[in-house]
């Protein structure tokens, strides 16, 4: 899986950034830095194509998604963040997942299905994948996540409320941010971000 990896400073965080369709590892460098300007930075592109664009799992359509790819990409990531991880000398807890879109959707999903260090995320304009099978506690789990309103084409707000409630019900820390700006990222909702990564402290 191709990556892209710039050190951070002393004191910053670890993000492990996760495109939207049609982005690359270089989509979500900026709003990273804006996060936190002395993070580190671990940055994949999906391998997945769809008419020319990366994507992190196959779908048939909009918001019909390949399931049988989606168990399959997933399981290829964790082991890209694994092996990025021993690498870089960073421990898994100590990773905050930023994902937007298709990226916030199967970094969503990594939390959700599989038993993982990994226990933060930013999820900008995540949705469910109606994809629960399991049902272990995620109470060491705490992630941000942000909605469009009623204004974005891709993401409902019932499919947005499922992918909450699915955090929630499994004891997870949960915080949301609506927008009204469709499914395009605003500044507010960045700002929000910034203000909860902040209040973040780092694994012990």
């Amino acid at each position: 899986m191709k990556t892209l990896y710039q050190p951070g400073e002393a004191g910053g965080k670890n993000l492990l950034l996760l495109h939207g369709t049609g982005g690359d590892e270089t989509s979500l460098v900026d709003i990273a830095r804006f996060l936190d300007g002395s993070c580190r930075i671990v940055s994949f592109r999906g391998e997945i194509q769809e008419d020319g664009m990366n994507r992190f799992f196959k779908r048939n359509g909009l918001n019909q998604f390949d399931f049988e790819s989606l168990e399959q990409e997933s399981d290829h990531l964790l082991a890209a963040i694994e092996k990025e991880s021993a690498e870089k000398g960073v421990a898994m807890e100590d990773w905050i997942l930023v994902g937007y879109s298709n990226g916030a959707n199967i970094a969503a999903h990594l939390l959700l299905e599989r038993k993982t260090p990994l226990r933060q995320g930013i999820f900008f304009h995540p949705m469910s994948l109606e994809v629960h099978t399991q049902q272990f506690e995620l109470s060491d789990k705490r992630v941000w996540l942000s909605y469009g309103g009623e204004k974005d084409p891709i993401v409902s707000r019932e499919s947005f409320d499922e992918l909450v409630k699915a955090f929630q019900t499994r004891q997870a820390d949960v915080t949301i941010e609506q927008t009204e700006r469709g499914h395009q990222l605003d500044m507010s909702e960045l700002q929000s971000a910034k203000t909860w990564l902040d209040s973040q402290s780092t694994a012990k």
